[in-house]
């Protein structure tokens, strides 16, 4: 950061100001900048200085303990970023990590499980939220698809197709509890069915079906039973 190596405090000051740990999570890591590792040591380094500076308490750290403690901080921070330590030492400025009364590697070190707490917190909100959106669009997108023409006609055969295989598997051995099994569709099909059914698989389906068990079903065949005896037999043709 150039108001770093320039010394300007006041842009610092605006940059801090703007900083959040959710703003984190977008820095650049200080493990890719291996080749220009010294730089960003300085750069961590007038970090520390500035807040062993402002801060105020009755002991404080000498040049070779900041230069140590930087050092210490860029391997900490290595998957972090430079803005990472920026806010760190703004939120320990502002007591968010516990009371301190003097300033030394062992002090600031032990406030770094606090700050990376908040850091996973806001990674694992942030995927949360990447997640609710991409279900949201997922949804929206389902939601408003409207299918062509060919792609309606297909699905009502299949529709169709369904009904008709459910009635035609399910003739016999009637499962109302079958989580495969539309019992339903199958008692609306059925009277439709039954007007199709030859004499000897008609009287094989009552005489299987139960008046207890389905008493709708057997109504239905009964009905169709009923209905082909008042129908005149038809005469056969001499020819």
């Amino acid at each position: 950061m150039q108001c770093l190596t320039k010394d300007d405090k006041l842009e610092l000051v605006s940059i801090e100001r703007t900083l959040t740990v959710e703003k984190c999570l977008s820095g650049a890591l200080l493990v890719n900048h291996k080749k220009n590792e010294k730089e960003v040591i300085k750069s961590i380094f007038l970090i520390v200085k500035r807040f062993n500076e402002i801060v105020n308490v009755g002991k404080k750290m000498n040049e070779d303990q900041m230069i140590t403690l930087s050092s210490d901080l860029y391997e900490r921070f290595s998957s972090e970023s430079l803005e990472d330590i920026m806010l760190f030492f703004k939120m320990a400025r502002s007591g968010e990590f516990g009371d301190f009364y003097r300033l030394d590697s062992i002090v600031i070190l032990g406030w770094l499980p606090k700050y990376f707490d908040l850091k996973i917190q806001a990674r694992e909100d942030a995927i949360q939220n990447e997640r609710n959106v991409r279900d949201r669009q997922e949804n929206e997108s389902v939601k408003n698809h409207v299918p062509d023409e060919k792609a309606k006609e297909y699905l009502e055969r299949l529709s169709r197709g369904i009904k008709v295989a459910t009635v035609s598997r399910n003739v016999g051995v009637l499962r109302s509890d079958n989580p495969l099994f539309d019992y339903d569709t199958y008692l609306s099909t059925l009277p439709e069915v039954a007007t199709k059914m030859t004499e000897e698989r008609l009287k094989t389906m009552f005489d299987n079906t139960s008046k207890y068990s389905h008493p709708e079903v057997y109504n239905i065949l009964s009905a169709e039973i009923e209905k082909r005896k008042k129908q005149p037999k038809k005469r056969k043709s001499n020819g």
